[in-house]
């Protein structure tokens, strides 16, 4: 995603990626109990952009599972929505992480530097 000014404005660099979410809205500090099912269609260390069956408003909080592939336990973490467009598969969300658990932060930490690998080769 670039700025006003062309400039890069994510975090860290996104890996094409499709993985299952799983995710719920947090109102007030609490999870709603309805489960949510989506797909992610990139990932980085900071964030990633998920397809949504419904319209998730701006600056939501969600917490999320994401099966990543050779991971045994899912991903937890909780993310901002920082945007929501709608596409012909539902909609499409950009969220950045708040928070990740301790051991997802060093998965994902892994998965930034195969991301970098792979923009340089």
């Amino acid at each position: 995603m670039t700025g006003f000014d062309g400039s890069e404005r994510r975090q860290a660099a996104r890996l094409p990626l499709r993985c299952r979410v799983s995710f719920k809205a947090i109102h007030e500090g609490k999870a709603d109990p309805k489960v949510l099912a989506g797909e992610t269609l990139n990932l980085s260390a900071s964030g990633l952009c998920l397809v949504s069956p419904m319209r998730i408003e701006r600056d939501s909080h969600l917490a999320m599972e994401l099966a990543l592939d050779g991971h045994e336990a899912p991903v937890v973490a909780v993310g901002r929505v920082v945007w929501c467009d709608a596409a012909d598969e539902g909609f499409r969300l950009g969220i950045c992480f708040t928070w990740l658990r301790e051991e997802d932060r060093k998965s994902l930490g892994v998965i930034s530097s195969y991301v970098q690998a792979r923009l340089r080769s």
